[in-house]
C-alpha cells in the first residue's frame, strides 16, 4: 500500500476521532445541565478514574497506559469546563510546584488562587471562594508536611484525590553557563542541589528569595543572573533551562491531595485516610494493627502528633487501602470506634499514580 493511501486512512481516523470528541462534549454539557438542575457535584472524581481503569483493561497493553492518561485527562478537563468553571487554590505564587500540581490535576482551563501560606487554603475553600485546595502532604526525602497535616483536624473538608508529583529543580538562564554571576532560589532548593552547584558553579554567589517563581523573574530581569526553578517558572517567565534536573535527590517526590467539600464515591482504587486517638492503656496501638489486619486491610500510612490536649498524648493520621463504602472498611472502621477515644475520617479517594 502507497505511503498516501496509509496517510489518507490517517486522516481519515482523525476526522472520526474529532467528530466524536465533538459528541462526547455534547453529551458532556447535557449531563452538567443535569447535574445543575439536581445540585449534583460536577467534578467526580471517581468517575474519571473508573473510565480510565475500564480503557486501560480494554486496552490489553496494546497503547501506553501513561498515554491513555495524558489523552483522557485533556477530555476530562474540556468536558468540566463545559459544566462550571472550577476555582481552585493552591500553594502560591504562580509558577510554583503547587502551580504545576494544580495544573497536572486539573488542566489550564480553571480559575487558580494563588494562596501562601499553605495552611490558608483550608479557609478558601471552607469560605467558597474556592471549589477545591490543593496542599502538599508529604514529601518523599523531608517527610510530612506538619501544619497541613494538623490543619486537617479542624476542618469539615473532605480529601477528595491525590496525586504524585516528581520534584524537578532546573538551572534556568538567560546566559550560558560560564557567564553566570549570581543564582537566586528559594532556601529548600539550594540546599536539594548543594552537590551539584558545588561541583558546577561552587564560587557564584548564591541569593535566597521567598519563591523560585521570584526567583525566576529576577534570573528574567537581571543580566548575568540564574535561578533555581521549576519548568512551568522557566516556561512563564521565558528563562530558559540551562542544566536539567539538578537536585542531588532524583526520586525527589511530592505528595499532594485535593479538598472539597463533596464525598467521592468508590472507584475500585482507592485510599481511606483517617485520625484516631488510642486510649491510654496497654496494647492500644497493637489491638488497633490486630483490626486493620483482620479485616485484611493494608496500612500504607501512618504518622503520630501530639494532641494538644494533654502532654504526651498522641492522635494518629493512617491511610489504609480501599473505600468506605467497602464492607471490610465499614467493619473495620466500626471496630476502631471501640478500641478509640475518636475517629475521623478525612475522606475516600482515588489512589494517585506514584
Amino acid at each position: 500500500m502507497a505511503l498516501k493511501d496509509l496517510r489518507d486512512q490517517i486522516n481519515n481516523i482523525d476526522n472520526e476521532l474529532l467528530e466524536l470528541l465533538h459528541k462526547r462534549l455534547d453529551i458532556s454539557k447535557k449531563v452538567g445541565s443535569i447535574k445543575a438542575d439536581s445540585g449534583d457535584e460536577i467534578y467526580v472524581p471517581h468517575r474519571e478514574n473508573e473510565i480510565l481503569n475500564r480503557l486501560k483493561k480494554q486496552n490489553h497493553g496494546i497503547y501506553p497506559h501513561t498515554a491513555i492518561d495524558k489523552i483522557w485527562n485533556e477530555i476530562f478537563y474540556t468536558s468540566r469546563t463545559t459544566q462550571i468553571k472550577n476555582r481552585v487554590a493552591f500553594l502560591g505564587p504562580e509558577g510554583s510546584f503547587g502551580h504545576t500540581a494544580c495544573l497536572s490535576f486539573f488542566g489550564p482551563n480553571v480559575e487558580m488562587i494563588p494562596i501562601t501560606p499553605q495552611i490558608d487554603i483550608f479557609t478558601e475553600v471552607e469560605t467558597g471562594r474556592a471549589d477545591f485546595g490543593v496542599v502538599a502532604i508529604e514529601n518523599s526525602v523531608y517527610g510530612t508536611v506538619r501544619d497541613v497535616l494538623e490543619r486537617f483536624l479542624h476542618t469539615q473538608l473532605n480529601i477528595c484525590a491525590e496525586i504524585y508529583l516528581p520534584i524537578r529543580h532546573h538551572l534556568i538562564s538567560k546566559v550560558p553557563l560560564n557567564e553566570i554571576q549570581r543564582i537566586y532560589s528559594h532556601r529548600q532548593p539550594f540546599s536539594q542541589c548543594r552537590m551539584w552547584l558545588n561541583r558546577n558553579l561552587k564560587s557564584i554567589e548564591q541569593i535566597e528569595v521567598v519563591s523560585t517563581s521570584d526567583a525566576a523573574k529576577r534570573a528574567a530581569d537581571e543580566p548575568n543572573s540564574a535561578a533555581i526553578a521549576s519548568q512551568l517558572a522557566s516556561e512563564m517567565y521565558d528563562v530558559p533551562i540551562i542544566a536539567d534536573s539538578i537536585m542531588d535527590e532524583s526520586n525527589n517526590t511530592t505528595r499532594f491531595l485535593i479538598i472539597g467539600s463533596q464525598i467521592v464515591g468508590k472507584s475500585g482504587h482507592d485510599c481511606t485516610s483517617i485520625f484516631f486517638a488510642i486510649k491510654d492503656k496497654i496494647g492500644a496501638l497493637y489491638q488497633i494493627l490486630g483490626v486493620l489486619e483482620t479485616n485484611q486491610l493494608n496500612l500504607s500510612y501512618i504518622e503520630s502528633l501530639p494532641s494538644r490536649s494533654k502532654p504526651w498524648d498522641y492522635i494518629f493520621f493512617a491511610d489504609i487501602d480501599g473505600h468506605t463504602d467497602d464492607q471490610h472498611v465499614r467493619d473495620a472502621l466500626d471496630q476502631l470506634w471501640d478500641l478509640c477515644h475518636d475517629v475521623k475520617i478525612l475522606g475516600s479517594y482515588p489512589r494517585g499514580t506514584k
